[in-house]
């Protein structure tokens, strides 16, 4: 079966399906229209029409659909039953109450579901918790589709590593691990992501392995953001410059080059979540996940806290005090704002009374309203209180303190919670995490 459906996608007889055409799945989509024929597929008829004119709003491609292999994109469901392989790369965010939301990629499996036929085989790249894909996914799929997993359809398991705005550590660049439900149906896999990731897969014992395995990647950086967060706190207080302290420490040749910061995005503050969840349900608790999520968290409360102190050390009623917020994205050089920390305090400073303004030369406005309600100024002030410079995005590096003191009171503060400025700022009160 695995061999004979190697061979129809050799021959491009066999269509692969790529649902979800976001961050993840529209790299994944355009990789694999090079190689072979490719449906791509996103409920996002916006999204859709965009990539249809050449536009990716994600700014991950640079020419979208323009200039690849013949592939078919579209907003309907149509055209899926003619594929063989789907791989799913739709978002898994939580909720509210910082559970597993699980939504998207059940909606996902319930379209491909009402297509799939025998020896289809179906591969998950959602980040999940350990055991979602045999769990969760299986039988949502045979539900629907009537059919037997791993007897009747295959399931397969590769982690999407996309990191958004990097150019280096690209799909091709960075190894793919891969799993499946069975030694035949891993031949498939193992195929399709030899033929578009250069720097080659690894191959992982079973897909709990790989789900783990993606999980405990952020969890570690969560876990070493959490560590530096705390360390800058406490520094700040015995009045010892973490900027001084984190280059004196980098001359050492195994120390990691993490740094204080608002931990945000999709995954960082997102996966930690999914692995807590799972170890709910085995009556284990990891005690230093949870609480670095806690730690970084907190830095929220850090940052409104310090921009308030500064406001009552100069007089100013907080009602009153105007407040820039340069770089809203969750991240340098990326338009993705979803879970931007600083949003989070540009809304706590405003349920406060502060007159908050918020730039980005990179942010998806329209994805910012919806999401937060927030609107991105076309023209900066020049009578602000305080200044937060909170995504280190290429294009401030460019700019010097004249910029700042041209557009603050006297007395202002620049919080500058990435330090690009530290020691650069002499004009003006500074402030770094």
């Amino acid at each position: 079966m695995s061999t004979s459906l190697i061979e129809q996608l050799q021959q491009r007889t066999a269509l692969i399906a790529v649902l979800g055409l976001g961050y993840t799945g529209w790299p994944l989509a355009n990789a694999l229209s090079e190689h072979f024929e490719v449906i791509g597929y996103d409920p996002n008829e916006q999204r859709v029409s965009d990539l249809l004119n050449g536009v990716d709003r994600t700014g991950e491609s640079v020419n979208a659909s323009k200039g690849t292999a013949p592939m078919h994109l579209d907003s309907t469901p149509g055209m899926l039953h003619k594929a063989c392989c789907y791989i799913i790369a739709v978002p898994t965010p939580v909720n509210e109450q910082s559970e597993p939301d699980l939504q998207y990629l059940q909606s996902a499996l319930r379209t491909v579901g009402a297509v799939l036929k025998r020896g289809d085989l179906v591969i998950v790249e959602s980040t999940v918790y350990p055991g979602c894909t045999e769990e969760f996914c299986i039988p949502i799929l045979e539900e629907h589709s009537g059919l037997k997993g791993t007897i009747d359809f295959g399931m397969g398991y590769s982690p999407e590593r996309i990191n958004p705005g990097d150019r280096i550590h690209t799909l091709a660049s960075v190894t793919k691990l891969v799993a499946a439900s069975d030694a035949k149906w891993l031949d498939v896999v193992k195929f399709i992501y030899d033929v578009i990731v250069p720097a080659g897969v690894f191959v992982c014992s079973s897909i709990k392995v790989a789900e783990a395995a993606k999980i405990t990647e952020n969890i570690q950086r969560d876990v070493n953001i959490a560590l530096m967060n705390q360390l800058a706190e406490l520094y700040q207080r015995l009045h010892i410059p973490t900027g001084e302290v984190w280059q004196a420490a980098a001359t050492k040749w195994n120390f990691l080059p993490f740094r204080p910061g608002l931990a945000g995005g999709h995954c960082i503050s997102v996966d930690p979540y999914y692995l807590l969840h799972k170890a709910s349900q085995v009556s284990f608790s990891p005690t230093l996940v949870a609480e670095a999520r806690r730690i970084n968290e907190m830095v929220k409360a850090r940052i409104v806290k310090r921009l308030l102190a500064h406001l009552e050390q100069a007089g100013v009623d907080k009602k009153s005090a105007r407040i820039l917020i340069m770089g809203v994205t969750f991240k340098a050089n990326v338009a993705d704002v979803r879970n931007a920390k600083i949003a989070e305090v540009a809304l706590e400073l405003m349920k406060l009374g502060c007159h908050i303004d918020l730039s980005d030369p990179l942010a998806d406005a329209a994805a910012l309203q919806q999401e937060y309600g927030l609107t991105l100024v076309q023209t900066e002030k020049v009578d602000y209180d305080i200044i937060v410079i909170a995504a280190d995005h290429a294009a401030y590096y460019t700019l010097d303190e004249d910029y700042f003191c041209q557009r603050t009171r006297t007395g202002a503060l620049v919080a500058d919670l990435n330090g690009i400025y530290r020691n650069k700022i002499n004009q003006r009160n500074y402030w770094t995490l």
